[in-house]
């Protein structure tokens, strides 16, 4: 559980999808549909206001936040309203009350139209109902492709696109009858909405597509379950309020004049009206699952996400690079042991980790995941790069139980190479025109280029192919959401004496680096050693 809120986090798995979802309280059940291209995250304050009473949960819908995406190729409303019902399948949840905001709130609906008995109630935030001109003007402006560039000019577009949508509706329209006004983002603002969309890419078009491309609005006309339909003042969507075709009584609209507060205090009066009765036990934490599934794990540092694949005999732990995408682990077929591949604190779903990403906290992670879910049993370390400087503690905290120990890339470095490399890291502060964004992306990709713990020289080129722009991108993200503890991070994972800790250690060490990754034979040179002392 977050020690602050209250609220836990975990995945579930249906069919070869994980869904992602917050979860805290007790009591009938409330589920939280977001707007696009936002996630859970957004009803954080939600969730806390509604756990004395409910079971809240929220998921992160299909292709957002943390879950994986639809397998269609342009899902449509009723595919994620089919993908929320399977969800509720899956906690085995019968029945509940459904808040909507925006897409979510379609996706509600269309749920309500196709399943009116799993529901005590809809409550919508802002019913949308775009007709033909501004459904065909969005869908072809509002969504363009979002693939990364080798220059990362696709982020210097995404900050501008995120302030922009604060100052027009439609974004892309920035003619005075689309000007509305909202107060503009921060700095910090924008990088959070812009972060939302970084976590998901070119897949941020699927929920904002769906919600274009759906025409059966008419449909809350035939709703059966009570359904209430609210428009706050302060909402983009009021204009939408007098296009509602004719209503039944079971179906009320709503205009709110007191924005947030105002629909918060109708929520209250409208969820005890029909809670009464409703199911109250429902299991939200870890299900076992067979071959490869992802989980969060609670540690004495925070939530920690990782992809588990049961087995025996021993157990492997893959630790990524810090600084770098989690990669989704991969094992031989034929291999019987537990794997167990963490998604390190401050990256991918464990960057909600709020301690400083120091060695101690990575340690506290790793030995958690051990203790909790491979106790006594004998462990193989897989580390990728940096993360090679967490081995040793690691092995000294095993003992025994660590078997034997691969190390993918590892950093050789000399005192004042650690130095410059720290010197050199980009700037974490956000800056005021997205510039800290144009900088990781710089960094990042230029660290394939030159021996990033070099000073910038013809010597420190490195004759290699320019890196894919998908992997860099992807890396950037994760310096994104490192953010200013970026430093500490690699303060602690950079390390000068890092070959004599490796011949320190007792367990048979493998170095795997080829050629171009290995900076002036030093892997090579440390191999050679360790079979002498074999």
């Amino acid at each position: 559980m977050h020690k602050q809120t209250g609220i836990g986090r975990q995945f579930v798995r249906i069919g070869g999808r994980h869904v992602h979802y917050r979860y805290a309280g007790s009591g009938p059940v409330l589920m939280l549909l977001h707007q696009s291209p936002q996630n859970s995250r957004m009803w954080l304050s939600m969730i806390e206001r509604f756990a004395d009473r409910y079971t809240v949960i929220a998921p992160d819908t299909p292709g957002f936040g943390y879950s994986d995406p639809l397998p269609e190729q342009a899902p449509g409303i009723e595919h994620f309203a089919n993908a929320t019902l399977e969800l509720a399948d899956a906690l085995g949840i019968e029945r509940f009350a459904l808040f909507g905001m925006h897409t979510g709130g379609l996706i509600g609906m269309h749920l309500a139209w196709i399943a009116p008995q799993r529901l005590l109630g809809l409550i919508i935030d802002g019913y949308a109902l775009f007709n033909d001109a501004e459904r065909a003007r969005y869908t072809d402006r509002y969504l363009p492709p979002f693939v990364p560039s080798w220059d990362g000019a696709h982020l210097r577009w995404l900050w501008s696109r995120m302030r922009e949508q604060l100052y027009f509706f439609p974004w892309c329209d920035p003619s005075a009858e689309c000007a509305i006004r909202l107060p503009p983002y921060s700095a910090q603002g924008t990088h959070d909405a812009a972060m939302d969309i970084l976590d998901v890419g070119d897949n941020y078009r699927s929920g904002y597509g769906a919600a274009f491309r759906y025409t059966q609005r008419q449909r809350v006309a035939e709703l059966r379950c009570p359904t209430w339909l609210i428009y706050r003042n302060d909402d983009v969507l009021l204009s939408h309020r007098p296009r509602l075709p004719a209503l039944p009584d079971n179906v009320l609209s709503i205009e709110e004049p007191d924005g947030v507060d105002g629909l918060h205090r109708r929520m209250d009066a409208i969820l005890a009206g029909i809670s009464e009765g409703a199911q109250r036990e429902v299991s939200l934490h870890a299900r076992e699952a067979e071959g490869w599934s992802r989980r969060i794990v609670a540690t004495p540092v925070g939530e920690v996400a990782l992809w588990l694949r049961p087995g025996s005999g021993a157990v492997v732990l893959h630790v990524h690079a810090p600084g770098q995408q989690p990669q989704r682990p991969h094992a031989a077929p034929d291999d019987a042991r537990m794997q167990l591949a963490i998604e390190l604190p401050g990256h991918g779903a464990s960057s909600e980790v709020t301690l400083p990403l120091t060695a101690a906290t990575m340690q506290a992670a790793l030995q958690a995941l051990c203790m909790q879910l491979a106790p006594a049993m004998p462990v193989v370390v897989h580390a990728h790069d940096a993360a090679c400087a967490y081995v040793p503690a690691l092995a000294g905290w095993l003992g025994e139980r660590l078997q034997r120990v691969v190390l993918h890339r590892p950093w050789l470095l000399q005192g004042d190479e650690r130095e410059t490399f720290l010197q050199q890291l980009p700037d974490p502060r956000v800056h005021a025109a997205g510039g800290h964004m144009a900088e990781a992306w710089q960094w990042e990709r230029e660290r394939h280029l030159l021996w990033p713990w070099l000073p910038p020289s013809a010597a420190a080129r490195r004759l290699l192919a320019a890196p894919d722009s998908a992997q860099v991108h992807a890396n950037v993200v994760e310096l994104l959401r490192l953010g200013q503890r970026m430093p500490a991070l690699f303060r602690d994972a950079v390390v000068a004496d890092l070959a004599a800790q490796i011949l320190a250690l007792q367990v048979p060490v493998q170095l795997i680096a080829d050629d171009a990754q290995d900076h002036d034979g030093r892997i090579a040179a440390l191999r050679t050693r360790l079979l002498m002392d074999a």
